[in-house]
């Protein structure tokens, strides 16, 4: 499926598409979505890096802000969020699986 821009993509919780953000050295890191979760007014979204991914390593997804008006991803560092992000995860997965 097309899409817009990659925020329309990542606001499509049926894509699959790999998501490509460069990183600070303007290189393209391929990411994957994990889910995309509502958390105090704002949007974040779970990505983890293909390679990552595809070996299937613990703990690597990152989480990051979605600003949907300036069409970017900005990576979360706030370790607060980022846990409170995870534990919204956690449970929406628990309760799939229920």
């Amino acid at each position: 499926m097309k899409y817009k821009n990659f925020i329309d993509s990542i606001l499509d919780e049926n894509c699959t598409d790999i998501i490509y953000i460069e990183d600070e050295n303007k290189q393209k890191i391929a990411y994957e979505q994990i889910a995309l979760i509502p958390y105090d007014n704002k949007l974040y979204t779970i990505m983890v890096e293909k390679s990552a991914f595809d070996s299937m390593q613990e703990d690597a997804g990152e989480v990051f802000l979605v600003d949907e008006k300036k069409q970017q991803l900005k990576l979360v560092e706030n370790v607060n969020i980022i846990s409170s992000v995870f534990e919204i995860y956690d449970r929406m997965f628990d309760e799939i699986g229920e």
